[in-house]
């Protein structure tokens, strides 16, 4: 049950890979396996980083209250998650602007930029994302990772194994969606992709309470 969980969380955490691997197979942008390599690393790590932190807030409570804790948190970053994606589907059907921030501070910008519109990780419009710019696209996907792996940590997963399967189904995913790129919308995916992991987050902080 708990490698469930942990291949749960790590689906929540990768669709986004699918979402952009999609995008890149509908615009003819190649992402190199050195690249690929370089956007699971950083999303493996960034898992890693935020559960260690969690396993070190979970040193001050007793394994029940952590466990109750990280729960908690899951919930509601999957709440979170749903909130966001109904405030998207809103201001599309309403026409609005759905930009973030504009950054002065430039690689913040270009993350968050890469995080709106996973295509703008090509920086030098070259039709291929070289391993620094895998770097900063990995960075973007990563982002929704580290609240989240902070609750599981609490809630008592394996860190290596959790921030493995993380790395292991982001490269999958990429991969499927370049493989179904031309059989799918994009804003099929889009929807999916932004409601699925506030879901999965909500049943997997309610399964650590039963």
């Amino acid at each position: 049950m708990d490698f469930l969980a942990v291949l749960l969380f790590a689906l929540a955490v990768s669709t986004d890979g699918f979402m952009v691997g999609v995008a890149y197979g509908i615009k003819k942008i190649r992402v190199p396996m050195l690249s690929l390599a370089v956007i699971a690393l950083a999303s493996a790590s960034a898992v890693t980083v935020s559960m260690v932190c969690g396993q070190g807030l979970a040193a001050f409570f007793s394994e029940s209250v952590s466990s109750s804790i990280g729960a908690l948190l899951l919930i509601a970053i999957g709440v979170f998650f749903l909130g966001r994606a109904v405030r998207e589907g809103l201001s599309q059907v309403n026409g609005n602007s759905n930009e973030l921030l504009t950054l002065k501070v430039r690689p913040l910008g270009i993350i968050i930029k890469i995080l709106k519109e996973p295509s703008s990780a090509d920086l030098d419009s070259s039709g291929e994302i070289s391993p620094r710019e895998s770097f900063f696209l990995g960075l973007a996907l990563a982002l929704d990772a580290l609240g989240a792996g902070v609750g599981v940590a609490m809630a008592g997963f394996n860190i290596p194994l959790t921030a493995l399967c993380v790395g292991g189904l982001k490269l999958v995913l990429i991969n499927l969606g370049f493989m179904i790129a031309a059989t799918i919308s994009n804003k099929y995916v889009k929807n999916v992709s932004s409601v699925l992991p506030g879901i999965i987050f909500i049943l997997i902080g309610i399964g650590r309470f039963i």
